[in-house]
């Protein structure tokens, strides 16, 4: 595959173009791949220069279904290692529950991948500039212009001051490294910007979700033991009482190891990384581990963590660390509106989602090929007002919903146990399944997911009722009071 093309100082004044996108992430990138092979005019802005590191490396089984319809399904297989499976533990190993994509209610996508984002985002993104999208990389973009503004110079000024803003007509970017200044006219802005979400940000739409705050802390480590066979490649999910583990296998002996913490643990990062972690009052900083290094001081407390986390310990044992721990804060959130007149937001530009059912890219890359639709529905019909885009809004908030949901079962202690149950009672085992698999678009098996995640919740109030009778409302799985 080609590299995408990043053009030569000096850059033109103005672009005409159908669509203009911003970042060249998996939405971004599917979103071009989408429009441009219909013959659309498409024009990618990216900040970062590729290939670069990301997060959210293991994805769900109806991405398969995406990647076919992209063309890279073949570099899929020959790139990345199959995953048919999520493996559930406590962290001990002593309760493990183990949910194959075979067994959905839809089980004609028995497997996804996992994958290093940096080789998968390049490689969406050479698909994209194969497919005729022009890339601009290393370009940022500084503002989305609106009917009612015109450029002038590097600055915009109002052309009609006493008129608001209304329909997204361009946007202005300049090079990283000060070589050019481009504006692009277009009918579409679609804001792929991920979490930066550049749209909703400006126009102060996020709002935050219920969901508590927590942070991620993760590196990339060799000769961590899997299991054999078609199991090398499942993801090992791992409860313990300050929030979970993720284990992600790549092709090779490479893994992706990480923790989510709560906020109540992050507030001792500092005494556990100094092996101190029941110490009270103020910390003196002078231990070296956490004497203002930030490297050091994550390296010690995701590996100390480690330590205390019996099966995530038992398959690290003589692992070798790749980098330095690195953190990320995740605060989801949600924006009021996905679009508006002449603009759109996909992927996470419109929400983003807790990590802990690997929705991420397939929500990102979901909502590319919807939205295309669209895209395309309002050049054939010369209407790009907001509501040619109310259906991909509807559906993709109601994804969203049932991830939403599920995420906040999985922080509810009487909840996560249901996750260990053994048996497939009323089909529960294989709802979850389905959800795991990110089947969430086809009404079929939508009305019984539904039905399904009802049972759960209400099964979920029993087993809090049992346990605050029979265990002093200690859980099963993490012993959290419920």
């Amino acid at each position: 595959m080609p590299v995408a093309s990043n053009p030569s100082a000096p850059a033109p004044t103005t672009v005409e173009a159908d669509v203009a996108i911003i970042g060249a992430g998996p939405a971004g990138s599917a979103l071009a791949t989408y429009l441009a092979r219909e013959g659309k005019k498409v024009v990618i802005f990216e900040r970062e220069t590729f290939p670069r590191f990301r997060i959210g490396e293991s994805l769900l089984p109806l991405n398969m279904q995406l990647f076919r319809e992209l063309g890279v399904e073949a570099e899929m297989e020959k790139r990345f290692i199959r995953k048919y499976a999520a493996n559930f533990s406590d962290r001990w190993g002593a309760r493990q529950s183990r949910y194959p994509f075979a067994n959905a209610f839809n089980n004609k996508y028995p497997y996804c991948y996992e994958v290093e984002r940096a080789e998968l985002d390049q490689m969406l993104l050479d698909n994209a500039v194969k497919s005729g999208a022009h890339s601009y990389m290393s370009w940022t973009v500084r503002e989305v212009l609106y009917e009612g503004t015109m450029a002038v110079g590097r600055k915009t000024a109002p052309a009609f001051s006493a008129l608001p803003p209304s329909m997204a007509v361009g946007v202005r970017a300049d090079a990283n490294d000060g070589s050019g200044s481009v504006t692009v006219r277009c009918k579409v802005v679609a804001d792929c910007s991920g979490r930066a979400a550049f749209i909703g940000s400006r126009q102060r739409l996020k709002r935050v979700t219920p969901i508590d705050s927590r942070t991620a802390f993760f590196s990339h480590f060799e000769g961590v033991a899997r299991d054999p066979g078609e199991r090398a490649g499942d993801i090992q999910i791992v409860a313990f009482p300050h929030g979970w583990f993720w284990m992600i296998p790549f092709k090779g002996d490479t893994t992706s190891v990480g923790m989510v913490v709560t906020d109540g643990y992050l507030k001792l990062r500092n005494r556990i990384a100094a092996g101190r972690p029941g110490e009270r009052g103020r910390h003196d900083e002078s231990n070296a581990a956490v004497a203002g290094h930030e490297e050091a001081i994550n390296d010690a407390f995701l590996l100390k963590t480690i330590e205390d986390t019996a099966y995530v310990a038992g398959r690290m044992q003589g692992a070798r660390q790749k980098f330095p721990a690195r953190s990320i804060a995740n605060f989801s959130y949600i924006m009021d509106r996905y679009a508006g007149d002449g603009y759109v937001m996909v992927g996470d530009a419109g929400a983003f989602l807790d990590p802990v059912f690997s929705s991420g890219v397939f929500l990102t890359m979901k909502s590319a090929q919807l939205v295309a639709r669209d895209i395309l529905r309002s050049f054939r019909e010369n209407d790009f007002s907001a509501h040619q885009f109310a259906d991909y809004e509807k559906r993709i908030r109601g994804a969203q919903k049932i991830f939403f949901k599920f995420i906040r079962g999985w922080y509810d202690p009487a909840f996560l146990d249901l996750f260990f149950y053994p048996k497939n009672i009323f089909g529960l085992k294989a709802a979850i399944t389905t959800m795991l698999a990110a089947d969430l678009y086809d009404p079929r098996n939508l009305r019984r997911l539904k039905l399904r995640m009802w049972l759960m919740f209400s099964f979920a109030a029993v087993h809090r009722l049992r346990l605050r009778l029979f265990r002093r409302g200690r859980s099963f799985v993490q012993q959290q009071t419920v």
